[in-house]
């Protein structure tokens, strides 16, 4: 199975990106995403036997960082991946120390880690047709109070996404 460590947001806060997906898309082209979907990468994991998965839950369950909020302030694009994303104009300092501690556990592990640098995104439409430079966004306000391992697996027209465990900051 296809593992990894995700922010997931509430219904209210999905709604609220859920607007800014149609906004952005509507000047940039593309394929929006299913708002269901929306959530933000912390640690891909990748595919895990189904006899390590204990050991994947082992490095969620050894997380201990307090909530912290996360302001979603920006629009910007993977030009070259032709993907549109929501964002921060800066980083939360307890984000980067949530997906650091993740990531360092996926290590402790034995798993292989994703070396490139850490660009928290939500992603909010896929193939798209033009290129942008990052803008602001009416800000949206996401109380972080958990995250959860998810496996996503594709039918060959929709990547579907089935929560496995979810924690609590504390």
């Amino acid at each position: 199975m296809r593992l990894f460590f995700a922010l997931w947001p509430s219904e209210a806060v999905r709604q609220s990106l859920a607007a800014h997906r149609l906004d952005v898309t509507r000047l940039t082209g593309g394929r929006p995403t299913t708002p269901v979907t929306l959530h933000v990468t912390l640690v891909f994991v990748g595919d895990v036997p189904a006899a390590r998965l204990p050991d994947v839950i082992a490095v969620g369950k050894a997380i201990k960082q307090a909530p912290f909020d996360y302001r979603i302030n920006t629009a910007g694009c993977f030009a070259s991946a032709k993907v549109a994303w929501l964002g921060a104009d800066t980083t939360p300092t307890p984000l980067l120390a949530l997906q650091e501690s993740l990531n360092r556990g996926v290590a402790q592990a034995d798993f292989q880690i994703d070396t490139r640098a850490f660009r928290p995104h939500i992603t909010i439409a896929r193939h798209i047709d033009t290129d942008y430079e990052p803008f602001p966004v009416r800000e949206v306000v996401w109380p972080v109070n958990d995250f959860c391992l998810v496996s996503g697996h594709s039918d060959g027209t929709e990547v579907r996404y089935h929560e496995i465990e979810r924690w609590r900051l504390r």
